[in-house]
């Protein structure tokens, strides 16, 4: 793991043993090493303006960096604290940039490897030293920054771990793994426990498989665990749902080529919201968090559910399944059904839901759907200030016409088969099975599941929206 350390000595006084980043407002294209007739080497790099750079172009830079010294081999890195140099930054205060940071020299450092047979060199990037830490505030930040990108990287391995080897049973392995050393508590439902609850959705999707179906459940009870049985407002947990699909196949309705060899991430809702719940833990903050991840393999096989079955939700409401590659929100559902029973505060559900979210957004953002405008407009404000940037599309109720089946209660898909609108419509779908008068939202977050080469990310899960909540939860 790389070793991030500060010092509130200079850059300059840096020993020899790193070698020193200094920034310069020359354009991103200029950049060179500099050897003192010491031994000291420099790297000077351009980055353009300072008061060009916001927070979106600031991680972008801090990603760069990571890059910079990989590409040369550089095995130690020191750099200098960047407080006061971006006025465009100066809306923000020392801790969330120690923290923006950190965060970003982690996320640029990660690589997963853990199947590659072939050694890496031992020229690696090893440490980063951030001179010019003087005020608590700055520490406080650093420390955070050091939590959350830990986590962001070990959600992001369970994530990038094949569908062969990360079951739902081995996903909720995983998740009691992750919690170690925190006072999260995991528990682990089977299917057994699974039809005693009636969780038919659930159930159907994960029929077509050997891998057993599990309904993972991680409670954080920062603000006392409530003791009641009806719980009391100040201890009302807020709940975060997480897709746990460990495979997505489609089922029946089998993918295309070409768009089933990286259905392993459609369970990056579930891992992220279970490294939520752990930096919260780890931060130790006051709050009650429970994370429910429904966890199931979409398979084919003779036992697999199809096209035109008819299935009961645990909320008693009866499904008509038109599509079995709509399988996300037949799980949530059930999920949001089990979270009546928390009393919850607010509910994010946390998703690789569709393709047509990238269709909507491309990949750069994910979307949210929620009809509580202060909670879109929070969502909102805290993407651009963590990193995880979402944006708002419609969950108007005239969406909800064409999910209404002459068969069942509703479908999963529109009963005309239509092309458009298609991530309203899974939001839509869950808008049936959401507690009443609990605020709610949506966040798919398929066109953030796989990084993009602007992210100046390794290959693979992103970790998003880990930020955003983790954000989300410190202030709401």
């Amino acid at each position: 793991m790389l070793k991030i350390t500060t010092s509130p000595k200079s850059l300059a006084e840096a020993t020899k043993k790193y070698c020193q980043l200094i920034l310069t407002e020359e354009p991103a294209s200029a950049h060179r090493f500099v050897e003192a007739s010491d031994g000291t080497l420099t790297y000077r790099l351009g980055i353009g303006k300072w008061d060009k750079v916001d927070a979106r172009s600031f991680r972008t830079h801090v990603r760069s960096f990571v890059q910079t010294a990989k590409n040369h081999q550089i095995e130690s890195l020191a750099l200098e604290f960047p407080s006061g140099k971006y006025s465009q930054l100066s809306l923000y205060d020392e801790a969330w940039l120690a923290s923006t940071l950190v965060e970003n020299l982690m996320l640029a450092d990660y690589e997963f490897i853990s199947y590659k047979t072939k050694k890496k060199s031992n020229k690696n990037l090893k440490e980063i030293l951030i001179c010019g830490f003087a005020s608590k505030e700055a520490l406080s930040g650093f420390k955070r920054g050091l939590i959350v990108g830990e986590y962001i990287n070990k959600a992001r391995d369970i994530a990038n771990q094949p569908g062969i080897d990360l079951t739902p049973t081995a996903l909720g392995k995983a998740a009691t793994e992750l919690v170690k050393g925190t006072t999260v508590t995991v528990r682990v439902l089977g299917e057994k426990e699974l039809k005693k609850l009636k969780m038919g959705l659930l159930l159907a999707v994960g029929q077509g498989t050997k891998s057993e179906t599990k309904l993972i459940i991680a409670e954080y009870w920062g603000a006392g665990k409530p003791t009641e049985k009806t719980i009391p407002k100040k201890k009302q947990p807020i709940v975060l749902l997480g897709k746990g699909i460990t495979y997505d196949t489609g089922g029946l309705n089998v993918k295309p080529s070409g768009s089933m060899h990286d259905m392993h991430l459609d369970m990056s809702g579930g891992s992220s919201v279970l490294a939520t719940i752990t930096i919260v833990a780890k931060l130790g903050l006051k709050k009650n968090i429970v994370v429910l991840v429904p966890s199931a393999e979409n398979a084919i096989s003779d036992d697999a559910m199809r096209a035109g079955d008819i299935v009961t939700a645990m909320n008693g409401k009866t499904v008509e399944v038109l599509h079995t590659d709509a399988e996300g929100r037949m799980v949530l559902a059930d999920a949001y059904t089990y979270s009546e029973r928390y009393s919850p505060k607010v509910i994010l559900d946390i998703a690789t839901l569709t393709g047509a979210s990238l269709v909507a957004l491309g990949q750069h953002a994910s979307a949210i759907l929620t009809k509580d405008t202060k909670l879109e407009a929070t969502l909102r404000e805290l993407g651009e200030k963590s990193g995880d940037l979402v944006w708002p599309l419609p969950l108007w109720d005239e969406y909800k016409g064409s999910l209404k089946s002459h068969r069942a209660d509703i479908s999963n898909i529109a009963t005309n088969f239509s092309r458009f609108g298609g991530c309203i419509e899974g939001a839509s779908f869950l808008s049936f099975f959401a507690p009443k008068n609990v605020p709610w939202a949506h966040i798919d977050i398929a066109p953030r599941m796989d990084s993009i080469a602007s992210d100046k990310l390794a290959k693979g899960s992103t970790g998003e929206p880990i930020r955003l909540l983790v954000s989300f939860l410190e202030q709401y």
